[in-house]
């Protein structure tokens, strides 16, 4: 026979299935809940009585809340005529949150949801997402707030403020805390034209129109005349992407590389100037005018990031080659790979098709060659005119 500790654990799985149903306005339909369970009491007389004793003694009737015992009166030819368990009900959806522990999380979960839809009711298909209640619950303490947040947002698009000077008497560190759920519901809410889709949610601020600390982009110029012609009393400096924009265009060829010290140990070149330090930061490029009219190329590392970036960046100029990112060179120099972080291929529609292979080929072997440990004979071989 089933005890009261196998009902609770049943009732513990229940309890997402009863929550999707009351989202669905069809707890009328879901209780009361017949809890399929074995009620056949042992052979043995004492024991039978001890197991039925106990079901009762956790019963709702005994105490108050939880499973419900249907009894029926029948004959039985080891016990004779007595009243047996012949069902186990949940009757109701505080029955179910009591016996799974759940009450607290029932309660808060009604008020905040209750909360949403009052302040604002279009986030509703949100809600009705997935298990998205449970990003109610683990919110709920900072709900109040971050609807404040949302609302702000909602009726001024593209504040052109830093996050943290946004008028509203909340913590000025909510949105960096809980920027992902944030942007779920902004780009649910906001108008197309307010969502910048060149940066991910990832990238918050400059996404919905929000000031931020710029990165910077360091920038070498491999050229003593091109330095000359563009002003620059350095070769090497870091600078905004907005800063770089002002440079003036002189036929400059451009190099994009993915690491630092890559950068910093590219020889001279003429009409040349590189720039590093971007990640996945390279489609603010797209903010540099003067790079839509120059040659580009790009030269990262041998693994699924470095295409990733690669893909990016064609995304907003299109007119990129890639430097020694192919599969030949991923063979010839096979001894120098590494683990990769074993991220499976995703869908890029920016590469090339060699490129393309090349990336495939990185991700199922889970390799990578980092930049650094190509030959610099080899790169100044690619990178000359």
């Amino acid at each position: 026979m089933i005890t009261a500790e196998q009902i609770r654990e049943k009732a513990k799985r229940l309890f997402g299935r009863a929550i999707k149903a009351w989202f669905d306005n069809k707890l009328d339909a879901f209780f009361p809940h017949r809890v399929p369970a074995s009620l056949t009491p042992s052979k043995d007389l004492a024991k039978a009585i001890a197991e039925v004793d106990s079901l009762r003694d956790h019963s709702k009737q005994a105490i108050g809340s939880g499973y419900r015992i249907e009894w029926k009166s029948r004959r039985s030819r080891t016990h004779g005529r007595n009243d047996f368990p012949h069902a186990i009900y949940f009757d109701t959806m505080d029955d179910l949150a009591y016996l799974s522990d759940r009450m607290k999380d029932w309660e808060t979960l009604q008020s905040s949801v209750a909360l949403l839809r009052k302040r604002q009711p279009a986030l509703e298909p949100w809600l009705r997402m997935g298990s998205n209640w449970k990003v109610i619950l683990e919110r709920s303490d900072a709900l109040a707030d971050l609807l404040s947040i949302l609302s702000y947002m909602v009726e001024h698009p593209r504040p052109d403020c830093f996050a943290r000077e946004i008028p509203i008497p909340v913590s000025t560190k909510l949105i960096e805390q809980h920027r992902l759920l944030l942007a779920g519901w902004m780009d649910l809410l906001l108008p197309p034209e307010a969502i910048d889709c060149r940066f991910s949610r990832n990238q918050f601020e400059p996404r919905y129109g929000l000031r931020y600390a710029r990165p910077h982009y360091l920038l070498r110029i491999l050229d003593e005349e091109l330095q000359r012609a563009l002003g620059l009393p350095f070769d090497e400096l870091s600078l905004p992407a907005e800063s770089i924009a002002k440079l003036a265009e002189r036929g400059q060829r451009v190099i994009i590389v993915e690491n630092k010290v890559s950068l910093l140990a590219l020889p001279p070149m003429s009409s040349t100037l590189a720039l590093g330090g971007l990640g996945n930061g390279v489609t603010q490029l797209s903010d540099i005018e003067w790079l839509s009219t120059c040659k580009v190329i790009y030269w990262g590392d041998l693994d699924a990031d470095g295409f990733r970036i690669l893909d990016r960046l064609r995304a907003v100029l299109p007119q990129v080659e890639s430097c020694v990112m192919d599969r030949t060179i991923v063979d010839q120099y096979s001894h120098l790979a590494t683990q990769g972080n074993g991220d499976q291929a995703q869908d890029v529609r920016h590469l090339h098709q060699n490129e393309l292979q090349c990336y495939q080929h990185l991700c199922q072997n889970n390799l990578r060659i980092e930049q650094e440990h190509l030959p610099s004979e080899l790169i100044q071989t690619a990178l000359s005119f």
